[in-house]
């Protein structure tokens, strides 16, 4: 594959170029050396880096800061009713406007949701998949368990059940006095 791009190129009249050889060589001397790939010519100077944070020069005054920001150099007080005074509140027409749009979207929403609800209620219910609230379904030739109407109401006698084990285990509120 190597030979018949080399064989194209030099038909075309492609040369390798000296200084892209001399740079591949050199890469690949300072890679053998274990040194950085960059020259020091293409490295970056931090050396002056750090002196920009450590320059107080750059510090403004506290008249010129006065003057750039009048509100900063007044009391508290002050500057809450500059504050106030510069701040524009609604008008009733505005947050009546709001509201009524606040409570159109939610007609809006609820409509959906009740509708889409009503839909997918009644397209499962043709499908047969949930009873219609007026079916009354008869289960009177069910066959159950013997017993098992008996054990209707259970969370009534779960009280009854806990007392006995209660009990029998000896942890009785009436025994502990």
């Amino acid at each position: 594959m190597r030979s018949k791009i080399r064989a194209r190129a030099s038909e075309e009249g492609f040369e390798k170029s000296v200084a892209t050889r001399k740079a591949i060589e050199e890469a690949t001397q300072r890679a053998m050396a274990g040194q950085s790939s960059a020259t020091p010519d293409q490295m970056l100077d931090l050396s002056g880096f750090a002196d920009k944070f450590l320059d107080d020069s750059d510090e403004l005054t506290q008249e010129e800061q006065a003057e750039i920001d009048k509100i900063a150099s007044m009391p508290l007080w002050e500057q809450a009713k500059e504050e106030i005074s510069n701040t524009r509140f609604p008008t009733p027409i505005a947050i009546f406007q709001t509201a009524c749009v606040m409570a159109l979207i939610f007609a809006i929403s609820a409509t959906l949701i009740l509708k889409g609800d009503a839909t997918i209620r009644d397209f499962y219910m043709d499908l047969g998949f949930i009873p219609r609230p007026d079916e009354v379904y008869d289960f009177s030739d069910l066959d159950l368990p013997d017993g098992f109407l008996e054990q209707q109401d259970l969370e009534g006698n779960l009280g009854d059940q806990a007392e006995k084990i209660a009990d029998a285990v000896g942890l009785s509120s009436s025994s502990s006095q």
